[in-house]
């Protein structure tokens, strides 16, 4: 028999599940909660803050003491930078050097090579820490100044907010998400910044961090940022065009833009909404969802398929519409071994979605098709929207959405790889074409 092998990927899968495990017991606890909450709400909105998901059974506001609030602070904080920040933070603590196993658990939960991993996990933290405490102390002295907030109350939202905002998690204390800010530019600009920062990457961050010096920026990082503006710009035309008259009917045009970007923003694997989705359009979900999949880009706080996944999976579609061998972006060649990926991540990814979404039509028949769609794109991607059906979905479902939030926030790859035990092949086989397409 095979030994089994205690590898990062299995000690990823396996510590994502456990940190909402323990976030959902401690949610149940008499000093987290306000009102009596069973065991399946409790880690739906543990593995929610993990996954930086932010979708949500029960009230945020209503539902959780103070105390409580800041456990799924400290879940979102956890699951935004990833489980290995508490790993890396006892080390760094200690003044002990990470040994090489601990490295090799930090590479594989960022996604990176084993090179600096140690210099990017400091990065990580000093770049949450920075961003998050620069957010927090405005948007604490804008709501003490500007709507007379006690300064308790004040820091608590801003600094809840901040860190929901900055690893696109999507909780609210205010009970309504952003619906009460719509026509606040300051709110909804400062917010959508720290969601696209966040949803960045923190090798992106660190790439412009260094630019004035370095003056110069990775292919990765310039695919990052041509995808995200594209995906940002694609998605408020298109919502301006599909809501304009009609749920943002009442607004001014200035409001109008200004929501139809912060929306856009939000679909980046955010979950904040300042116009309610449930109120938009059939056509608006669909394209919702789509923005959804694609999602954020990799090292971030965001979920999805990665929007360099969806560049190379374009790439790949052109060059061989074109007849070429090579896959080329930005006067370099991407490796066939990437483009295999992505096809792979994508179509794995597909299954997820399409798997979850018709148990979803099994379990919940008397809700409308597209809406159980949507929700499972949403908990995929870790974005959060709903279109307000998560507080009335049975049990059954609401576990599936956990298993989707924890494929999402882990990845698809390495949930199977997790899984699977690696053999090397020691037979090679003869090649013989099949016809495609």
């Amino acid at each position: 028999m095979a030994r089994y092998r205690w590898t990062p990927t299995r000690r990823i899968a396996v510590g994502y599940g456990v940190v909402a495990l323990v976030g959902g017991l401690l949610l149940m606890m008499p000093f987290a909660r306000r009102n009596p909450v069973n065991f399946t709400d409790a880690v739906f909105t543990a593995a929610s803050a993990t996954y930086v998901t932010g979708l949500s059974t029960v009230n945020t506001a209503t539902t959780w003491t103070p105390a409580g609030q800041a456990v799924i602070g400290l879940l979102i904080q956890i699951g935004g930078a990833g489980i290995t920040l508490v790993t890396t933070l006892v080390y760094l603590v200690l003044g002990r050097r990470i040994p090489l196993g601990e490295r090799m658990f930090i590479a594989e939960d960022k996604n990176m090579h084993l090179k600096g991993i140690v210099r990017l996990i400091k990065t990580i933290l000093y770049f949450s820490l920075s961003i998050e405490g620069a957010a927090a102390l405005v948007l604490a002295l804008y709501f003490h100044f500007r709507y007379g907030y006690m300064w308790h109350r004040a820091v608590g939202f801003a600094v809840f907010h901040s860190v929901s905002s900055f690893n696109n998690a999507g909780f609210d204390l205010w009970g309504t998400s952003l619906e009460g800010f719509k026509g606040d530019p300051l709110i909804l600009l400062i917010t959508s910044a720290l969601i696209i920062l966040g949803g960045l990457g923190f090798i992106v961050l660190a790439e412009l961090y260094s630019y004035p010096r370095q003056r110069s920026l990775s292919l990765h990082t310039r695919v990052v940022l041509q995808v995200t503006a594209v995906l940002l710009v694609t998605g408020t035309l298109l919502t301006l065009l599909f809501e304009a008259q009609a749920s943002m009917m009442g607004l001014g045009w200035p409001d109008k833009v200004l929501n139809a970007w912060f929306t856009s923003a939000s679909l980046r694997t955010a979950g904040f909404d300042s116009v309610s989705i449930g109120y938009m359009r059939d056509v608006t979900w669909f394209v919702f969802a789509i923005l959804m999949f694609i999602g954020a880009s990799p090292s971030s706080t965001g979920g999805g398929i990665k929007t360099t996944t969806f560049y190379v999976m374009i790439k790949t579609a052109l060059a061989t519409i074109r007849g070429r061998s090579e896959i080329v972006a930005g006067e370099r060649t991407i490796p066939l071994d990437i483009s295999q990926k992505s096809m792979v991540i994508f179509m794995l990814s597909t299954g997820v979605v399409m798997t979850g979404t018709l148990i979803g039509a099994i379990f919940e028949p008397q809700i409308s098709f597209i809406r159980i769609i949507f929700e499972e794109v949403s908990a995929f991607g870790t974005v959060g929207l709903t279109t307000g059906i998560t507080g009335i979905l049975g049990s059954p479902m609401k576990w599936v959405l956990i298993f989707t939030m924890y494929i999402g926030r882990i990845g698809i790859l390495t949930f199977l790889v997790s899984l699977s035990q690696r053999k090397r092949s020691i037979v090679s086989y003869v090649q013989e074409r099949i016809l495609i397409g």
